[in-house]
């Protein structure tokens, strides 16, 4: 047995959309839309909203975690009124010996080693940085239970760093490219920076 037509509606009509359901369907393209945007940024040269999104996280994580943005570390090296920070890599050591910071110290993130540390004050002002701050972050808070009081982590980390076009080394000199652990964590860098 078949449906029955509503009374004064011919049989297969449209029925008009309610207000509540046309708002609806408008809420669903717009989410779509907007999810489309977000995952197509995360895969975007540099991915701002990737390194954005992973900030976030490390802020809500780590609230405690001072985080200085490059444009911040430039100025504060170039003050002469401040003490310069020590540097600290925290990147397996391929991805340093590839390039780095000019003066960090390389801190192995796989041993539980401070001794590239153990005659640094525990004073000492440290700024910490990795790929794109996640192991950075987690090492300040490691290097905060060891003693070290004056510790900041480097806001999206080298990847970041050099996005901004600041300069990084190697022992031979300058150096045009950062290693990355992986295709996904190398899409927060911009092409031109990828080996």
């Amino acid at each position: 047995m078949g449906a029955v037509p509503e009374a004064g509606v011919s049989k297969g009509a449209v029925r008009p959309r309610t207000v509540s359901e046309s708002r609806t369907r408008k809420r669903r393209i717009l989410f779509l839309v907007l999810l489309a945007g977000l995952l197509g940024g995360l895969f975007w040269d540099g991915s701002p909203l990737g390194t954005l999104a992973l900030h976030q996280a490390l802020v809500m994580k780590f609230p405690l975690v001072r985080q200085v943005t490059p444009t911040e570390l430039v100025s504060w090296m170039q003050d002469p009124k401040r003490p310069p920070p020590l540097l600290v890599d925290v990147r397996v050591q391929a991805e340093f010996q590839h390039s780095h910071l000019q003066g960090a110290v390389h801190l192995d993130p796989t041993a539980a080693d401070l001794s590239p540390l153990q005659r640094i004050p525990y004073e000492q002002p440290i700024v910490v940085y990795d790929a794109a701050g996640a192991g950075g972050t987690a090492m300040v808070v490691a290097l905060s239970r060891a003693g070290y009081r004056r510790l900041s982590n480097l806001d999206g980390g080298v990847f970041r760093w050099v996005n901004q076009g600041h300069p990084v080394v190697t022992e031979q000199g300058e150096a045009h490219t950062v290693a990355a652990a992986s295709w996904f964590w190398g899409r927060l860098l911009k092409a031109r920076y990828r080996p």
